[in-house]
């Protein structure tokens, strides 16, 4: 896409302005490499349409292309970091302008698990190993997903990895990404029963320490603020 101006927001935009560019550059700033990782992550898109954008990404020089055990990953080269002021800037004026609960459409329970896995409190998981399973209630699709945690490193399974479960945490997927996108208290949610734990005391008791929110939930509370 070209505007055929000589004006830097215009030379911006000609960078990411393509559908899907921008979140794919947002995802591999939270942390998504590989190509399934982002796939997985951007429900809509093809797996066409994702490899072109990619190889456009690191024809414009924000993305470099890595081996890592013969599979490819993607990276921000140093153009591509310089970004990320501006992308989470972008973010906390959306919140502030155009923030509000999600609409059905938008409600995807694999996708929040996602977020929630790339924005774990990793110093506050436990030692060893720790399995929660997250159960939807009212939703057809992936009803269930397990967090694993493994000495601080946590992975989001939708198949039961067989693990004994030290907790389990129910809820609908609105409620969940409510308290991720900081528009509902995690407090307020334990206490009305939108979000219930079971499980050991201390697990019960480290998953409000752990939990992965949005990096924009704090703009949204202090939005909700006023």
């Amino acid at each position: 896409m070209r505007y055929g101006q000589y004006c830097p927001v215009a030379k911006a935009a000609e960078v990411l302005g393509e559908r899907w560019t921008l979140l794919i550059v947002r995802d591999v700033m939270e942390g998504a490499h590989r190509f399934n990782d982002l796939y997985a992550g951007l429900p809509g898109i093809s797996r066409t349409l994702l490899s072109g954008r990619l190889r456009q990404l690191v024809g414009d020089g924000l993305l470099e292309r890595r081996e890592s055990n013969g599979h490819p990953e993607y990276w921000l080269t140093p153009l591509g970091l310089d970004l990320q002021p501006a992308v989470f800037a972008l973010g906390e004026w959306a919140v502030r302008n155009y923030g509000g609960d999600p609409g059905r459409d938008e409600l995807h329970p694999e996708v929040l698990m996602l977020w929630i896995e790339r924005h774990v409190n990793r110093d506050a998981l436990p030692d060893g190993r720790l399995v929660a399973r997250f159960e939807f209630r009212g939703s057809r699709q992936h009803t269930r997903a397990w967090l694993v945690s493994q000495d601080h490193s946590p992975r989001v399974c939708h198949d039961d990895p067989r693990f004994e479960v030290d907790l389990v945490v129910a809820s609908d997927v609105r409620t969940l990404h409510l308290v991720f996108a900081g528009r509902l208290a995690m407090s307020a949610a334990l206490r009305e029963g939108s979000i219930a734990l079971e499980g050991t005391m201390q697990a019960r008791r480290s998953f409000t320490r752990w939990f992965g929110y949005s990096p924009f939930a704090t703009a949204a509370r202090e939005a909700l603020a006023g």
